[in-house]
This record gives C-alpha cells, structure tokens and sequence, in this order.
C-alpha cells in the first residue's frame, strides 16, 4: 500500500503492530511462534486503514481505535488460516502457509485462537452493537465461503450467484471496518450508512481486482501461486463472463480442464487465453473501478479533508494494485 495513504493515521498503524507483538501471547509456544508468523507476513493491512481513516473523519481519536483495528485485521487473518486450509494452499503473502509450515490441525487451531483474541478486543475495547455487527458479518463471510465450495467446478456459475460470494467472503469484513468506525464515533445513521457502503463497495472491488490478478500475475507478484483459484475449481468472473461467449471448442476445453481433477501448466494456459480473448479480464476490470469509483462517491456527505483524500486514495489503490 502506498505509504502516503496512511500518512493520517500512520502512529494509530504503528499501535497495531505493537498490538500485535504484545497480546499475541500463549504459555503454548508453537501458538505464539505460528501466531507472530501470520500477522507479520506482510499483508496489506487495508482493511484496518480504512477502520483507523473513516474514524478519523469524525476528528476523535482515543486509544480504543488501534486495538478495534488490530482485531478486525486478526478475524481476517483467521479466516485466511482456515482457506489455506480448505484450499490446500501452499503459499500465503509470498511465503509458506502456515498448512505447510505446521499442517492443518496447528493451522485451524491457530486460526481459532485468533478469532478468540480479536472477540476479546471487540468486548474490551468496543460496544454491544459493534459486536453484533462484527457477528453477523463474520456469519456472512462462512456462507460465502460454503457457497462457494458448493459451486467448486460448476461451470452454470452466473453472475449473480458469484456476486453473492464475494459480497460475503470478501465485501462483509470491508463493509464493516466503515461502519465499525462510525459506530464506535457514534456517528448518524446518515454517516454510517455512508462509510458501510463506502467500505463495502470498496471490498467487491476489491475482490473483484483479485480475480483479474490471479489470471495475470506471476508468484512472486501476487504473493501466492497464480491461477490459484482456477486450480482450486473455482470460477471467478473473468471466467464466468467468458464462458457465456466461447464457442464449443473452448467450452470443451475448460470442462475438460476440470474433469481432469489437478489442472496442469498447459490447460491454464489455454483458459487464460480463453479469458483473455474473450475479454473477460477488461470487463471484471471495468466492473471493479465502477465499485471503486461508487465507493468513492458515497463519501461526498463528508466535507474535504486529508482523511477523506486517503480514503479516496486507497479505492483508487485498491484496481491499481498489482498484487
């Protein structure tokens, strides 16, 4: 993320970290070793950014906010140790997933212990409506995530069924850090309504921009092995609008590609220049700035000010990035 975006709430990121190596502590060594590895393995930190920023549009800052951050950030990186798990993944953020490093029984185990420290964060440092929200948005990312496994390799997948994925797995846990925010500031409904939306739509874009990078990055680029999801049998949007328009030939060879079970170099390959010449990468692209750019338009309730420009930064970072 560019350093500039954060130049606002930059001491309050700091405090994160800090957070982070102070409260993630067990008398279980290997839980403190595997939970150090997977908070401090890079990560974007998005999503706490834009807690921290669209609470400092409403000018308080106290101390609560960094560690509303820190947990926000860690039940997302509990859901990530429990996918890796799920999607038998071996690279996480460039380097070996905590699956690999201790298997899965450490990796879900940790995952959960993570879950109980940010609960723990959200009842200490926050409000009952806070942790309802937090709740049913931690609900809406595990029926993302199971619909999505029930759509593994169908090939019927529509746009509105994907839209519901990501709109769970991914836009849920944006759309809170906005509305967290106004919460935790007490704001109106007016303003709270504005920052969720502006989160949310953030997060589908989001998710929207990673389903174009998995097709054309490499490793080393995206932190993680590239056609990622196509190998896992999940059909994201730039497949999901080819297929509408290929002809028989390349419908023949995408359903045979899975058929197979374990999508070798070549059959991805030949999808990826399926969904490149069937356009479908550019209109996923095109859909995601329409995300970018209807996130950004929710915060004109708000009146000019460096945090706003930071949040407007960080929609335009979230297409442009290349990882």
């Amino acid at each position: 993320m560019r350093d500039e975006l954060l130049i606002p709430v930059e001491g309050q990121m700091a405090e994160v970290e800090k957070i982070f190596e102070a409260h993630l502590k067990s008398d279980v060594p290997l839980v403190t070793q595997a939970a150090r590895y997977v908070t401090q393995n890079g990560g974007k930190r998005i999503r706490p950014a834009i807690f921290l920023l669209s609470a400092a549009l409403a000018g308080q800052r106290h101390e609560r906010l960094p560690y509303l951050a820190a947990a926000i950030e860690l039940v997302h990186t509990a859901s990530l140790l429990h996918d890796d798990v799920v999607d038998n993944a071996n690279l996480r953020r460039g380097k070996p997933s905590a699956k690999v490093k201790w298997g899965n029984h450490i990796s879900i185990l940790v995952g959960d212990f993570l879950w109980c420290k940010a609960s723990e964060f959200f009842i200490n440092y926050g409000s009952d409506r806070l942790s309802r929200v937090v709740t049913k948005a931690i609900t809406s990312i595990t029926e993302g995530e199971i619909l999505e496994i029930t759509k593994l390799n169908d090939l019927t997948i529509d746009e509105g069924t994907y839209q519901k994925i990501i709109e769970g797995k991914t836009a849920a846990l944006f759309g809170i850090c906005g509305q967290g925010a106004a919460i935790i500031q007490n704001l109106s409904e007016r303003f709270e309504t504005a920052l969720q939306e502006f989160a949310f739509n953030l997060g589908v874009a989001f998710q929207l921009t990673d389903d174009v990078l998995d097709y054309i990055s490499d490793d080393d680029n995206l932190g993680k092995e590239s056609g990622a999801d196509l190998r896992e049998g999940k059909l994201t949007l730039p497949l999901i609008i080819s297929l509408k328009r290929c002809g028989p030939d390349e419908t023949r060879i995408i359903r045979e590609s899975f058929l197979t079970g374990q999508i070798s170099k070549d059959q991805f390959k030949n999808i990826v220049d399926i969904v490149h010449r069937r356009e479908g990468i550019p209109e996923t692209a095109m859909l995601a700035r329409q995300y970018a750019d209807k996130a950004k338009a929710c915060l004109d309730v708000f009146k000019p000010s460096i945090e706003r420009d930071a949040l407007m930064g960080l929609a335009d970072y979230t297409i442009e990035r290349r990882a």
